[in-house]
């Protein structure tokens, strides 16, 4: 029995070796009930009385149903056992080389591990989390029979201490979980990863996946970037995947170590696709479920290869159908507003003279969020039904947030055109950034992966535009004096996932700008949970790691809804200290150590932190009269606010079914026939009935009173 322990321990550490350990779908019992009825009778006489054998031990009986299965992979992709080594000791010979066929004829169905915590409650060797081996199973017993049991057996001899050897093996502690997690806990994940792996490779051909690759390309996949590193993966994945070896081992070994999201390509968004390409749905139906997944709000706003004869068609059915005049359009006035639609309208229509003072604007009275905190909320339809009608005037407090619910009125440049969306007038809406709403994505941070709702926020942004500009700059973070966070402190999104403990993480870095055209340049530290943070001072400033013609850098601290904006127009050398970020009590002051410029913003003609006149309130014309079709919008348009930029007139998702038909043709004449502003328009901010928002507003009218509208 020693020498075929010692034969089934050099075995182990063979296949420990490997790296990687698994367990065959034949059950412990199976395998003890092969190896105890693999021995002749002179192999394993009896022992003690007739019921029992020299074999028939208990503690190695519960060793092989525990241990039997395990097996590990070799170089040639075969199954190595326990029982597949050198066996030089001859009784054991037969049993040995069983075992071996029997578990090498079979398949893998789970990962080897133990836990801890298991080990500890088995009845092995004491152990402690520092170790580096474990013992599996009791390697030894000792036995001394008394005169009454000498009488029953009659093999053994009274007052003889007898020794029993039994199976066990070491294990390397990197088989040992000590996470707390359940063995089922850590099977399952390793399971999931391969069932779901090998249906991806099963199921998703070559041909698709640089098929998707080539959408991403071209642009008719919404954030489609994003997703090209998963791509290019499985690809590579794919291509490697043998032909001439047992596939289902292939498989184990190679999501052993692999990354959870890349094993499970096949259920992320990207994967999706790739199944539905697979499946046979059509490719441009197929994008259009992409675009929507990814973006609701904007899924029509992926680029599209037309051909020559799909403009022909589209002009003649637009022509045909009368629908020419109506892509003739322009920012919509008041004057072109319906009485009946009009919910509330400023009495203040007093006009000002024009002087050569009016583009001197004061010094603004900067209102903190704080402010608000108390006010009284009231729901949008009671605003609507309740405050509104009776309301002589309303203002807006505008804010940074707000950004993004910039909206201005379109309309068709003669007015009796035929309508072209799906509600029965020819007015359409578009938000800031030429969207049909308020993005869910908030699209330049997003497409970096950075975190722009955190409580503090510190982003640097550089060499936009200037291509001699190639400087790697760095955003730099000390928590009171605690943790750093910066590129190599190990507190990065894109190396580990992992946030200090006050919450704070290092989400965008970018060492090349070159290679992103000089575009979306920015770093990104947030902390997102307040709870977290202690009280003290966080300094926050930006290191130039590689100057490679530096030119200086902006950069914003944002908290409480303020944003602190910096501009430095010097060759970055060594650090830059921005501000000093002190914390007490749950509430930010800033010190700041380059010239702060103004925390508000001027968007649309707009100052933010700021109440502005609503000259009109009306909802989105698809909710005009009788028409109630898709998303209501509440638009709130604003005294001198004016879109900047040229304007969408129209998006592919507000047009009529038999116009779609032509969807491609469509999407490019809207970016191609784009609205320039004047100074006669309806701009202001819009909300969406089935989002989140909030808004707070002055009113008068029989008395004067704050609110805070919530969407």
């Amino acid at each position: 029995m020693k020498t075929f322990i010692k034969d089934i321990k050099q075995q182990f550490d063979l296949m420990c070796k490997t790296g990687k350990l698994f367990r065959v779908d034949i059950s412990g019992q199976t395998i003890w009930n092969t190896y105890i009825t693999s021995f002749s009778n002179s192999e394993n006489p009896k022992f003690r009385d007739p019921d029992s054998s020299t074999h028939n031990c208990n503690n190695c009986k519960n060793f092989i149903r525990r241990y039997g299965n395990i097996v590990a992979i070799d170089d040639n992709g075969e199954l190595i056992t326990l029982f597949g080594g050198n066996n030089t000791e001859v009784q054991y010979m037969n049993a040995a080389n069983v075992l071996n066929d029997l578990i090498k004829s079979s398949t893998i169905a789970n990962v080897f591990f133990e836990t801890y915590d298991e080990l500890n409650s088995l009845p092995y060797e004491s152990c402690n989390k520092t170790q580096s081996k474990y013992r599996l199973g009791i390697d030894s017993n000792f036995k001394k029979y008394t005169a009454e049991e000498v009488a029953i057996f009659g093999v053994v001899t009274e007052d003889k201490v007898y020794t029993f050897n039994h199976l066990h093996l070491d294990v390397p502690t990197k088989f040992v979980d000590k996470s707390g997690r359940s063995i089922e806990a850590i099977m399952a994940y390793y399971r999931d990863k391969y069932n779901v792996f090998k249906r991806a490779m099963k199921e998703i051909s070559l041909d698709t996946l640089e098929l998707v690759k080539d959408l991403i390309t071209q642009g008719s996949l919404l954030d489609g970037t994003a997703h090209l590193h998963s791509i290019d993966e499985m690809i590579s994945y794919v291509k490697i995947q043998p032909l001439n070896c047992n596939l289902d081992i292939w498989y184990w070994l190679t999501i052993y170590n692999m990354d959870e999201r890349v094993a499970k390509f096949r259920n992320t968004l990207i994967g999706v696709l790739c199944v539905e390409l697979t499946e046979g749905e059509e490719l441009n139906k197929a994008c259009t479920n992409w675009n929507k997944r990814v973006d609701p709000a904007n899924y029509h706003k992926a680029t599209a290869p037309i051909t020559k004869k799909q403009i022909e068609e589209a002009q003649t059915f637009v022509t045909e159908n009368g629908y020419l005049e109506s892509f003739d359009r322009r920012l919509a006035t008041i004057d072109d507003i319906n009485v009946t639609e009009i919910k509330h309208i400023s009495t203040d229509n007093g006009i000002k003279p024009v002087t050569i003072f009016d583009n001197v604007k004061s010094t603004s009275t900067q209102h903190k969020r704080a402010n608000f905190d108390k006010i009284e909320e009231i729901s949008i339809d009671k605003f609507m039904s309740d405050i509104l009608p009776v309301c002589t005037s309303v203002e807006a407090y505008v804010t940074n947030k707000h950004e993004g619910n910039l909206v201005t009125l379109t309309t068709a440049n003669i007015a009796d055109s035929k309508p072209i969306f799906k509600w029965n007038n020819n007015y359409s809406w578009t938000f800031n950034g030429n969207l049909a709403g308020k993005s869910q994505i908030k699209e330049a941070v997003k497409l970096q992966g950075g975190k722009v709702d955190g409580v503090l926020r510190f982003s640097i942004n550089w060499a936009e535009g200037d291509a001699s500009d190639n400087s790697d700059l760095d955003a730099w973070a000390s928590e009171s004096n605690e943790t750093m966070i910066g590129f190599d402190t190990g507190y990065r999104k894109d190396d580990g996932n992992r946030r200090t403990p006050m919450s704070g993480q290092l989400d965008v870095d970018i060492t090349q700008p070159r290679d992103r055209g000089n575009k979306n340049i920015v770093e990104n530290i947030a902390w997102d949970d307040l709870s977290k943070m202690k009280d003290g001072i966080y300094t926050l400033w930006v290191n130039q790691y590689a100057g490679r013609g530096s030119k200086g850098f902006k950069a914003e601290i944002e908290f409480d809804d303020q944003i602190y904006s910096y501009e430095y127009n010097n060759r970055v050398v060594g650090n830059v200290i921005i501000a000093h970020v002190d914390l007490k009590d749950g509430k930010f002051t800033i010190r700041h150590s380059l010239p702060c410029g103004n925390s508000n913003k001027d968007i649309w003609n707009v100052e933010t932190n700021n109440f502005h006149k609503v000259n009109l309130v009306c909802l989105s014309p698809n909710h005009w009269r009788d028409n109630e079709v898709g998303n209501k919008h509440y638009m709130f348009m604003l005294n001198e606010c004016k879109a900047d930029g040229i304007i969408r007139g129209f998006h592919n998702e507000n047009l009529l079914t038999n116009l779609l038909t032509y969807r491609k043709v469509m999407e490019v004449l809207g970016n191609t026939n784009m609205i320039t502003p004047t100074g006669k328009q309806l701009s202001g901010i819009g909300f969406n009935a089935t989002v989140r928002d909030e808004l707070i507003v002055k009113v008068a009218g029989s008395f004067k009173r704050m609110l805070k509208i919530k969407f």
